[in-house]
């Protein structure tokens, strides 16, 4: 085993085990002299000879980084909460989304009755203006409305809802609605 020249650091293992570093080095592309900190805690946690026996032997070569990067985040997860570790991240991350997905089905539910109510105001419009056709001014000249447009409105384009009924579009309706 050829030693580094003196010019070159050892990489993070090497320095911490106070072992020459060689450019055969199993730890050299993973652990950088500048980010000490990493192997330190992967060692503490698994073991420099496990994490050598797992580079050499268990780990193909395309999927070593990756690895690496797991154990770093697991072993200072670990040192931060030694009881669960990482599962108390991921168990945190599922509330979270449970959470999120209760107050999407809730949104969801209201805007199938925010709807519901717009389908049966345009209808009782519509029923309105049948009645009182020869007594609608101009002011309040509504266009029927085709109900199939009515089932492809989208009711957050607050746009197209006027236009569906006629209305003038401008930039302060569209800031009240």
């Amino acid at each position: 085993m050829e030693s580094y020249s003196k010019n070159i650091m050892p990489c993070a293992a090497c320095k911490l085990l106070r072992r020459r570093c060689t450019k055969d080095c199993i730890f050299l592309p993973y652990f950088p002299p500048s980010e000490p900190e990493k192997f330190a805690a992967v060692h503490r946690i698994f073991g420099a000879s496990n994490i050598s026996k797992m580079l050499q032997q268990e780990i193909p070569v395309n999927d070593r980084e990756d690895a690496v990067i797991s154990l770093v985040y697991e072993a200072t997860t670990r040192l931060k909460e030694p009881v669960y570790g990482c599962a108390s991240l991921i168990s945190s991350l599922q509330m979270q989304i449970f959470q999120m997905q209760s107050k999407l089905n809730e949104a969801l539910a209201e805007t199938v009755t925010l709807k519901t109510q717009l389908a049966n105001a345009l209808s009782i419009i519509i029923s309105s203006q049948s009645h009182q056709s020869n007594h609608i001014t101009e002011k309040n000249n509504f266009n029927l409305i085709d109900f199939q447009q009515l089932s492809e409105c989208n009711i957050n384009d607050n746009a197209s809802n006027a236009r569906l009924l006629d209305l003038p579009v401008t930039d302060s309706y569209l800031e009240h609605m």
